[in-house]
């Protein structure tokens, strides 16, 4: 989505296609295109948001209806924000449109100087937010860099900015760079001024290993759902990695510290469970499954099946056999 001309291009097919419904997506990338950081046209992004709204399917007016609360955000039009964040969070509180929402609202709190406040915003959020896709993930991390900064975390904020940079997705966010930047000017300062302070008792800093693993997390979490919604067909353990951005190796040492398994006995995990729910609950004959979750050699196969359920799946199938 940074990658703005593709994206402007993407827009144009589709809303010179005859159908309605993909006419009004390609407004919204037309939208987001015209939003594009630096150079945008802000009111020909808020023109196009509005027409998504009344002319998309739902999924997009959820989009459009929470980049209008940003819009309204970057012109300081704080009521409007707020209504745009509300009616997101009221629409789908917990699913990422919410979520952003939420981070919207810790965002306006910043910018009134509530810097205290937005933090405890951000870090209710962390725990779920964690696990959506990795430039949502990151981008918030960033916000939650900003204000750690503001309420002088500076070593949290310095450990978080780090890890966001740290990304491959940062080349195409340069205000995450900038973050760092700033952070790190203001621990100079403090050092400069040489102010020495006691240690407040109870006070908070989170360990650059705990914000690593949560990072990491997402990754394998990303990679996980890729793997759920690509069952029906041949996965690659370097289409994997890619996905991360990351060596084969190093994903797969990555991937089974988080889920103790290697990616592919992880795929083939998935694979036999898809299979079970589908032999219990479909009518297609066992070829028709093997094939629905990703298999086209009928003995490797039986060979997986039978190593999770001791049982053929034709066996499994007559005995409407569920594992506990």
């Amino acid at each position: 989505m940074r990658e703005f001309d593709k994206v402007k291009e993407v827009g144009l097919l589709l809303s010179h296609t005859p159908i309605k419904r993909y006419q009004a997506i390609g407004y919204y990338f037309l939208a987001v295109a015209a939003n594009s950081v630096g150079n945008g046209d802000q009111d020909e992004a808020r023109k196009l948001f509005e027409l998504v709204v009344d002319t998309a399917p739902d999924i997009y007016k959820k989009k459009a209806i929470l980049s209008l609360g940003a819009l309204a955000r970057n012109r300081g039009d704080v009521d409007s924000a707020l209504y745009f964040y509300r009616e997101t969070i009221k629409s789908e509180s917990l699913g990422m449109s919410g979520l952003q929402a939420m981070r919207g609202i810790a965002v306006l709190k910043s910018a009134e100087g509530f810097h205290e406040s937005a933090v405890k915003d951000l870090e209710t959020i962390l725990p779920i937010i964690r696990f959506a896709p990795l430039n949502i993930y990151l981008d918030f991390l960033n916000s939650y860099a900003v204000d750690l900064s503001a309420v002088g975390r500076l070593n949290e904020a310095t450990n978080v900015s780090s890890l966001v940079v740290a990304s491959p997705l940062s080349a195409r966010y340069p205000e995450w760079r900038e973050t760092l930047s700033e952070i790190r000017s203001k621990q100079r300062r403090r050092s400069t001024v040489a102010i020495s302070r006691p240690e407040i008792e109870g006070e908070f800093e989170a360990e650059p290993e705990v914000i690593e693993d949560a990072l990491q997390a997402a990754r394998i979490q990303t990679v996980i759902d890729f793997m759920s919604a690509n069952l029906h067909r041949a996965i690659t353990l370097p289409e994997l990695a890619e996905i991360v951005h990351l060596s084969p190796s190093r994903f797969s040492d990555i991937f089974k510290i988080q889920t103790g398994l290697s990616p592919i006995a992880y795929l083939i995990k998935l694979r036999m469970e898809r299979a079970h729910e589908l032999l219990i609950t479909r009518f297609e004959s066992i070829k028709e499954i093997m094939a629905m979750v990703g298999y086209s050699d009928r003995a490797n196969f039986l060979r997986h099946f039978r190593r999770y359920f001791e049982l053929t799946p034709s066996e499994y199938r007559k005995r409407g056999f569920t594992r506990a």
